[in-house]
């Protein structure tokens, strides 16, 4: 799973796609021995999130199932989570108190080689007018943390507080529903965590010496999709397999965690540009060669880059990751190996985007030695005998395609 993988034509590319601009030699070949089409994770011309993406490409309808994505990055980042918590996903960023703008969303990338220490300043601390309460935080990737609140009678039916885009004002939490006294209240505290977390990072010394340096202080936390723990259907249980995850993003490991698949962990592995992409690579090889049938394999950096609007060093990263595929496919035997995304993340808007995702299957030994005449890209695969379709026939099209093969 690349996420992030579509994305549309670009102007500084000639009116070509970064994936067309790429040299993918592997991705080609998966492209000519298999079965491909495009694919809408929930629904056509919903730029969706990874989190209601992922539901639907598993089988778990989000319309049905969905209750914040905040559980899924609270327990991917280590964090357990009761059935009656509340969790969020958040971003360190930098607030100007003196306007009420929030003026840089993700205050770095490269946050977790700097501000880890902040996070002990603000872990298990109750919240301050609501003493009963009580927030937990721990790391997740880059910017990212998890948090939970701990407490009774709370409610995810809330508003959070992240603006969702630089220079513009912090929001104020509120309930759904104005007469839901729970959501009401839970609305109350947030307001007040988010007022104790300031205070609390304005004052650390880390932040005063970034800003000595002239540089964003991580100054505030936005709290974003309130969610509670989802109670659903093993994943293995559902399709009669047994499976691994290696998805080191905090959000997709949560899912992971929520499906109750095994979770990999792999020395070096980020989730971000950094990340020790070989290395789950290799692991997953390893696995699938003993107890485990299915395999899923995250990939997060290519949707980082492409909210950043780097380009060029998205084309990289994405022949780069040919470049193990390539290597996987030539080491599976008796395998079908599938390659799509959660989502489009379009780097001329720096952001998701509607355009449905490529999407590619093949039977791995059928691809090697194969010399391709097509380049594989999202309109390319959109040729394919899969044709356009949603995202909950995925897991459908995978096993009934793996029942085709003569092993």
């Amino acid at each position: 799973m690349i996420d992030g993988i579509g994305d549309s034509q670009n102007v500084a590319l000639g009116g070509k796609t970064y994936i067309e601009e790429a040299k993918t030699p592997s991705l080609d070949r998966i492209l000519a021995a298999g079965l491909s089409g495009v694919m809408d994770p929930v629904e056509t011309g919903l730029a969706c999130g990874s989190d209601t993406a992922h539901m639907s490409i598993f089988g778990y309808n989000p319309l049905k199932f969905y209750q914040g994505r905040g559980s899924f990055e609270t327990m991917g980042a280590g964090l357990e989570l009761g059935y009656d918590e509340i969790a969020f996903k958040c971003n360190f960023a930098t607030f100007d108190s003196t306007t009420g703008i929030v003026t840089k969303r993700r205050v770095s990338r490269n946050f977790y080689m700097w501000g880890l220490p902040i996070i002990d300043a603000i872990n298990n601390l109750p919240v301050t007018g609501f003493e009963n309460y009580i927030i937990s935080v721990k790391h997740a990737t880059e910017h990212r943390c998890g948090l939970k609140i701990t407490g009774p009678n709370l409610s995810h039916k809330i508003e959070g507080t992240d603006p969702l885009k630089d220079n513009l004002p912090l929001f104020v939490a509120k309930a759904w529903d104005e007469n839901d006294a729970d959501a009401v209240k839970t609305a109350n505290i947030v307001n007040a965590v988010s007022k104790m977390l300031y205070e609390i990072l304005s004052a650390h010394p880390i932040n005063h010496e970034r800003i000595a340096q002239k540089k964003s202080p991580a100054n505030i936390l936005l709290l974003r999709g309130a969610g509670v723990r989802l109670n659903v259907q093993k994943f293995d249980e559902k399709y009669g397999i047994k499976s691994f995850f290696i998805a080191p993003t905090a959000i997709i490991r949560g899912w992971g965690i929520t499906l109750s698949s095994e979770i990999i962990e792999i020395p070096g592995t980020t989730g971000d540009v950094h990340s020790n992409h070989q290395a789950k690579f290799d692991k997953a090889l390893e696995l699938l060669k003993k107890e485990y049938n299915f395999g899923f394999l995250h990939i997060k950096a290519i949707d980082d880059l492409g909210h950043d609007r780097n380009i060029p060093d998205r084309v990289n990263l994405l022949e780069k990751i040919d470049g193990m595929i390539g290597t996987a496919v030539d080491a599976l035997d008796n395998c079908v190996i599938v390659v799509t995304g959660d989502h489009s993340t379009n780097a001329y808007i720096g952001d998701h985007s509607f355009e449905p995702v490529p999407f590619v299957m093949a039977y791995a030994p059928s691809c090697s030695g194969l010399v391709p005449k097509v380049k594989y890209s999202e309109v390319e695969c959109a040729k394919g005998v899969l044709g356009r379709f949603p995202g909950h026939q995925v897991m459908p099209t995978i096993f009934k395609y793996c029942s085709w093969i003569d092993y």
